[in-house]
């Protein structure tokens, strides 16, 4: 059985990897869903969560076009 103190470990590491793969540029999204994310699952969770946003699958952080008219 896991501790306690290993899964709360793993969810802060994992939170700690998101938001430096965001400092870093990687176009990640901040949102609930991505932050749900790396709680739950952690350094995995994480990893998942970056290489979506990098191939553009989900979680990448788009900027939408401005039209002037």
């Amino acid at each position: 059985m896991v501790s306690l103190r290993a899964l709360v470990v793993n969810a802060v590491v994992g939170l700690v990897i998101l938001f430096v793969a965001n400092v870093l540029g990687l176009g990640v999204q901040i949102s609930i869903v991505t932050l749900l994310v790396c709680a739950v699952f952690g350094v995995p969770g994480a990893v998942v969560v970056i290489l979506l946003a990098l191939f553009d699958i989900a979680f990448a952080a788009t900027v939408a076009p401005v039209h002037l008219t």
